[in-house]
C-alpha cells in the first residue's frame, strides 16, 4: 500500500430474515465454542511447557499459527465445526493466538500500558462472536444489494451459503474490498467492510488555527486573521449520564443470579454443567442501558465529525494542545465530568483522521504554560491561574486576557514555530503574525450542522466576520 492510500471501514446494516439470523447465530456460537476449546488446549499445553520446557509445546502455544494448526484434528473430532467456513474458523484461532501473544509481551515489559492477563473464556450470551472473512472475495461476494456468505460444506460435502440484503449497498460501488467482518449489536446485524481508499495530496497551508482543549467548552480556537471561536460542548451528555445512572441503579437492584440453567451439548444433552441466568427484569434494564450507551456513542461521534469537517473546511492546518484529562478535578462533580463527559481524546483522533482523508495538516503542540503566560509580553504568572478565574489582567503589560483565548493565542505561536521547524522556513500564510482578536464567535452543533453566531462583549457588537 502506497503512502497515498489507506484502509478505511464502511459499516452497513444487514436485513436478514429469521432463518438467516438463526444461521448467523449458529455460526457465531461455533466460533465461540472453538475459541474456548482451543483456550482449554492452550492452558493444558502451557502447564506442560512450564513443567517440561519442551520447545515444541511452546511453538504451539506462543506462535502465531500454532493453535490454528490444531483445527483440522479438532474438525475430525467434532464434525459440526465443518458447517463454518474455514476462513472464519481460522480467524477464531488466530484471535486467541493474538491475545496470548499480547499477554506475553505485556508480561515481559515489551508492551506499554497496564498488565494484560491471560485470555479468559468467552460468553456468547454476553458478546456475540464476530465472523471474519480476511481475504478479498474468499467466502463472500456481493451481487447488487445482496451479500452472499459461503458456509462450510458440512458432513454432506455440499457447498452451502446464505444471502442477505445490504442496506445502502451503493456505498460499496467501485470499492476495492479487502475483508469483511459480520457483527451483531443490540440485536441488529452489520457488515463491516475494509476497503482501500486513495488519499489526496497534502494541500498547501494558507490558513491556520490553534485549539485549546478544556472542560468549560470542547475547545477554544484562534486564527491569525483576528478570529476567536468557542466550540460549545454538547449539553445532552449530562442528560445521557443522568439516564444511564438511573438505568444502572434500577438494574443493579434486580437479581443477577436468578435461575440456574444446565449447559447442553450440540445434541441438546446436558453435560453436568450449569450457569446462572439473570432475572427478566435485570435483562430488560441491561438491554435498555446498552441502547442508551450506544446512542450516546453514536451521537458523540456525529458531533465530533461535524465539528472536524467544519474546521477543515475553513482551515488548512489545525493544531491542538496535548492536554489529556486525567480526572484530577477539584470537586467530585468536576472529576466526573472530566472522566465521563470529556470528548477531548476522541476529538483529537477525529481531527487527525479527517485531516488525512481531506489532505489537510494536523498535529498536537506542547501547551505547557500557555494559560499562565501572557501572549503579548510573555510574562508568566507564578503558581498558575486557578480554574474558576476566566479573565485576568497581565501585571507585566496590563493587557486584559480571556483565559482560554490567551492560551489559544500562545498555542498559535507554537503552531507557527513547529511548522517553521518542519519546513525549514516560516510558513507563508497571510497574517502569519499574531493579530488582535477582532471577532469572537460561538460555535454550536445543531441538527443542521454547525451554527456560528457573533458574540457581544462590553455591550458592543463585534464586527462581522468573513468566515
Amino acid at each position: 500500500m502506497s503512502k497515498h492510500e489507506m484502509m478505511v471501514v464502511i459499516k452497513l446494516l444487514l436485513e436478514p430474515d429469521t432463518a438467516v439470523s438463526s444461521t448467523l447465530d449458529g455460526q457465531s456460537r461455533i466460533c465461540n465454542w472453538t475459541y474456548n476449546t482451543l483456550l482449554s488446549h492452550a492452558q493444558e499445553l502451557r502447564q506442560g511447557f512450564i513443567e517440561t520446557q519442551n520447545v515444541e509445546i511452546a511453538k504451539i502455544v506462543y506462535s502465531e499459527r500454532g493453535l490454528r494448526n490444531l483445527l483440522p484434528k479438532l474438525k475430525e473430532e467434532h464434525p459440526f465445526m465443518k458447517v463454518v467456513h474455514s476462513s472464519v474458523l481460522k480467524n477464531a484461532a488466530l484471535r486467541l493466538s493474538d491475545a496470548i501473544q499480547t499477554h506475553q509481551k505485556s508480561k515481559k515489559g515489551k508492551r506499554k500500558g497496564p498488565l494484560v492477563r491471560w485470555p479468559k473464556y468467552r460468553s456468547w450470551k454476553k458478546s456475540w462472536f464476530s465472523l471474519f472473512y480476511d481475504e478479498p472475495n474468499k467466502g463472500f461476494k456481493i451481487e447488487n444489494d445482496q451479500l452472499i456468505l459461503s458456509l462450510g460444506m458440512g458432513q454432506e460435502r455440499k457447498q452451502r451459503s446464505v444471502s442477505v440484503r445490504i442496506k445502502q449497498a451503493e456505498l460499496l460501488k467501485n470499492k476495492e474490498i479487502r475483508n469483511l467482518r459480520i457483527v451483531k449489536q443490540l440485536g441488529l446485524f452489520y457488515a463491516v467492510f475494509t476497503v482501500r481508499k486513495s488519499l489526496p495530496e497534502t494541500k498547501p497551508i494558507s490558513r491556520i488555527a490553534a485549539l485549546d482543549p478544556n472542560h468549560k467548552n470542547l475547545s477554544y480556537g484562534v486564527d491569525a486573521h483576528g478570529n476567536a471561536f468557542e466550540i460549545e460542548s454538547p449539553s445532552w451528555l449530562k442528560i445521557y449520564d443522568k439516564r444511564i445512572d438511573e438505568l444502572k441503579s434500577k438494574r443493579d437492584r434486580c437479581l443477577r443470579r436468578s435461575k440456574q440453567v444446565e449447559v447442553l451439548d450440540s445434541d441438546d444433552k446436558p453435560i453436568n454443567k450449569t450457569y446462572w441466568e439473570p432475572s427478566k427484569r435485570w435483562k430488560k434494564y441491561n438491554q435498555t442501558l446498552e441502547r442508551a450507551l450506544q446512542k450516546r456513542r453514536e451521537q458523540s461521534k456525529t458531533f465530533l465529525f461535524t465539528i472536524a469537517h467544519r474546521l477543515y473546511k475553513i482551515y488548512d492546518c489545525i493544531g491542538i494542545g496535548n492536554y489529556a484529562p486525567n480526572g484530577n478535578g477539584l470537586t467530585t462533580k468536576m472529576r466526573r465530568a472530566m472522566n465521563n463527559r470529556s470528548l477531548i481524546d476522541r476529538f483529537k483522533q477525529v481531527l487527525s483522521w479527517v485531516a488525512v482523508k481531506s489532505g489537510k495538516t494536523f498535529f498536537e503542540y506542547d501547551e505547557k504554560g500557555t494559560t499562565r503566560t501572557c501572549h503579548c509580553c510573555r510574562h508568566v504568572i507564578e503558581g498558575g491561574i486557578k480554574p474558576h478565574i476566566r479573565e485576568w489582567v497581565c501585571p507585566g503589560c496590563g493587557m486584559d486576557h480571556i483565559r482560554d483565548e490567551n492560551a489559544a493565542q500562545n498555542g498559535l505561536s507554537e503552531v507557527l514555530r513547529n511548522l517553521a521547524k518542519k519546513s525549514g522556513e516560516y510558513p507563508q500564510v497571510s497574517c502569519s503574525d499574531l493579530a488582535s482578536i477582532m471577532r469572537r464567535w460561538a460555535w454550536r452543533v445543531l441538527p443542521g450542522g454547525v451554527f456560528c453566531t457573533l458574540r457581544r462583549q462590553n455591550s458592543e457588537s463585534i464586527a462581522a466576520s468573513g468566515n
